[in-house]
């Protein structure tokens, strides 16, 4: 854990579409997107760094006129005073929206491409450095490139622009573990939080452990193929 955060959210429950906000999204890559990234930048020996933007959604201006309470303690004043909302606050409908149109116009300001199969992806070809790729998730970017300079120079320009926390090297990545073995051109993706929490869930977390058995009959060859009988593929 690297820090405590608290936090003043909105109630976007209580909020009415059409008058309190109208689309409603927030940049999530697909899975298949992300693990292409990682599996190309392993196969190329790509650099791959991680970028996380702090309050991120506060950076963009609210589209609709809203107010709310603040809770008690923040502000001395009547207990029904209200405050109107100048930025994208946590917790509102929009905020999601508002951030990633920010983040793309300011991608896009320093000549990255937004991909057209897959929207949270950007590619910046530099005339010096190259290829460098960058992934949204929310207000986690994963910076991969050709080359180093390349990284650090869109990191650079994204830091211009936003109050970022540079991760490095990218080690977790949406609640998941990222090892590399650069000799052996692997990056490998695990997710133990998430099977814990599944094991839990099910109270299967004090089960033992079991070998799964091959099917009946099979044969393996070193071709790879024929590895299943005809019934069984």
């Amino acid at each position: 854990m690297n820090q405590y955060t608290a936090r003043l959210v909105a109630q976007g429950f209580s909020q009415v579409p059409g008058r309190d906000f109208d689309e409603t999204w927030t940049p999530v890559p697909s899975s298949a997107t992300t693990r292409a990234l990682f599996a190309v930048a392993a196969a190329k020996y790509w650099e791959v760094h991680h970028v996380d933007v702090k309050t991120a959604f506060l950076n963009e201006k609210m589209d609709k006129e809203m107010y709310i309470k603040l809770p008690v303690g923040a502000e001395p004043g009547d207990a029904d005073d209200v405050r109107r909302l100048n930025m994208a606050l946590y917790g509102t409908k929009q905020a999601g929206r508002l951030w990633g149109i920010k983040l793309n116009k300011d991608l896009n300001a320093i000549g990255a491409a937004r991909s057209r199969v897959d929207p949270c992806l950007y590619t910046w070809n530099h005339s010096i450095n190259g290829l460098v790729h960058i992934l949204v998730y929310v207000d986690n970017l994963i910076v991969a490139g050709q080359s180093l300079d390349g990284v650090q120079l869109v990191k650079a320009s994204v830091s211009a622009s936003f109050d970022v926390l540079d991760m490095g090297e990218v080690k977790d990545f949406i609640y998941m573990k990222v090892m590399r073995d650069r000799a052996a051109k692997v990056i490998t993706l695990s997710n133990p939080g998430h099977v814990t929490y599944l094991l839990e869930a099910f109270q299967m977390d004090k089960s033992a452990p079991n070998k799964t058995p091959m099917v009946s009959g099979a044969k393996v060859c070193k071709t790879g193929e024929n590895i299943l009988p005809e019934g069984d593929r």
